[in-house]
């Protein structure tokens, strides 16, 4: 898998498992936000990244557009079959998740082992 195309996020396999680092930079504007979906959603629909986890560590804030963008990929991933899950949020963006139910469509984990063994069966 080359992630050189990518602007916005670093994907690599461990295991089974698909885990895409959202890289530093603003997502403040519907622009990179929506940049930052389609990268996501390019990750998504590929058939080795049934179990992904979306680290969000560098992301310090989130518009509105970034939070219906996430919700938007777990979806189109649930429709495939797959399942996505987060980690790593900073405390506010966690808090924006939860206020709007984010966490109740794709599990949230402080750490990105913890995300990634919840995938072992």
């Amino acid at each position: 898998m080359s992630t050189g195309e990518f602007q916005r996020i670093k994907a690599n396999m461990v295991g089974d498992v698909a885990v895409v680092e959202v890289l530093p930079g603003e997502l403040r504007f519907p622009p990179q936000a929506s940049e930052l979906g389609a990268e996501l959603s390019l990750v998504a629909g590929q058939d080795w990244a049934r179990h992904l986890v979306v680290n969000l560590k560098h992301t310090k804030y989130l518009s509105s557009t970034g939070f219906a963008i996430l919700f938007k990929v777990v979806k189109e991933a649930q429709e495939r079959g797959s399942v996505v899950r987060f980690c790593q949020l900073d405390p506010e963006v966690r808090l924006g998740a939860e206020i709007i139910s984010l966490d109740k469509l794709a599990t949230i984990f402080e750490t990105e082992e913890e995300a990634i063994r919840s995938f072992a069966p």
